[in-house]
């Protein structure tokens, strides 16, 4: 029915659901390589899954990149235990030198609340599934359990909440932190620039704190 009243042909819809599969598939693959062994770092987990939006608009050329690349981050050393263990919430990081500087200090960010959604990361056939499992257009509830899972599973030391100047989204902040049980920093940020000071040195005293 929805097809129907959208115009879409669902033997179409089907073949391109298809042709994306195995894209996802990967996507699964990178993603588990950052928090499970850490062969691949924040920074290109968060490039490689921002990216998936719309795939840097040529899939063809996107999967054969992304290929390329898992086969030489299988090649790498899985990454020594005892850093801090990072995720991000909120709306994308456009601040251009976080993740290395997180890394000087110890850290590693495995894992991006929304990049990770836009790979739309649910093994299922069913596209309206798909679909409503994917938390960024709606409401808080089905991001805070997406969130508490992440938590769990990644084994996060603490979170850090990125908001930006007048987006909506700020609202949120207090609810995430009366319903997650992690330590949680909020930075703010309206412009891609490099990290100030002051965001520096809450970073540094945020992993600190979380050091075992």
């Amino acid at each position: 029915a929805l097809t129907a009243r959208l115009g879409a042909d669902p033997g179409a819809v089907a073949r391109i659901q298809a042709r994306l599969t195995p894209v996802r598939r990967q996507l699964r693959r990178l993603d588990r390589l950052t928090w499970e062994t850490g062969q691949v770092n924040g920074r290109e987990n968060f490039q490689w899954l921002i990216s998936s939006s719309d795939f840097a608009s040529d899939l063809t050329a996107y999967e054969q990149r992304l290929t390329a690349f898992l086969q030489e981050a299988a090649q790498r050393p899985p990454a020594a235990d005892g850093r801090v263990r990072l995720g991000f919430a909120g709306i994308p990081p456009i601040l251009t030198d976080l993740w290395p500087y997180l890394e000087e200090l110890g850290a590693a960010v495995v894992y991006h609340e929304f990049p990770r959604q836009f790979s739309m990361p649910f093994a299922s056939t069913d596209l309206v599934e798909q679909y409503l499992r994917y938390t960024y257009p709606y409401d808080i509830g089905g991001r805070l359990a997406d969130l508490q899972g992440a938590v769990a599973t990644r084994r996060l030391d603490g979170l850090v909440h990125y908001t930006q100047s007048f987006c909506f989204r700020q609202m949120f902040d207090q609810f995430l932190r009366d319903h997650l049980d992690v330590p949680l920093l909020t930075i703010e940020g309206d412009r891609p620039t490099r990290l100030d000071s002051r965001t520096r040195m809450r970073l540094e005293a945020f992993v600190d704190v979380l050091r075992p």
